[in-house]
């Protein structure tokens, strides 16, 4: 990244406290701006546009996938990486469908991770 520009946001949709605190020093360590959200719904209420969203299945009342269907359906281009500790058949299927950009099933490799989101961010400035 080019030390001149503002860091670029990537939101962080995760209702676990602490998965989503070190997802944030993550990004940040990396140079990211986090954004980071508890629910689906206080994503959609904050109205940001970020390099990308990583977004849980697992969210309290709106899921990360219907989150992602929405998002689309509205015509929003952001990236979106789903991330989910659920194994079950179809969740990756449903996610594709919906366009996501990666998937990861946790625990989430950081590395592996930071290096998708560090493709989008070279994508969107070149």
């Amino acid at each position: 990244m080019n030390p001149s520009n503002p860091p670029l946001v990537v939101a962080v949709v995760e209702d676990d406290g602490p998965a989503r605190t070190a997802l944030g020093r993550l990004l940040r360590a990396v140079g990211f701006e986090p954004a980071l959200f508890e629910s689906a719904e206080a994503y959609i209420e904050a109205s940001p546009a970020p390099l990308c969203a990583v977004v849980d299945v697992q969210l309290p009342g709106m899921s990360g996938i219907d989150l992602q269907h929405r998002l689309r359906a509205a015509g929003t281009a952001t990236p979106i990486i789903v991330t989910t500790a659920n194994h079950e058949a179809g969740i990756r299927e449903r996610a594709e469908q919906n366009g996501c950009v990666s998937f990861f099933l946790k625990p989430v490799d950081g590395s592996a991770l930071m290096t998708t989101i560090a493709s989008l961010a070279h994508r969107s400035t070149h």
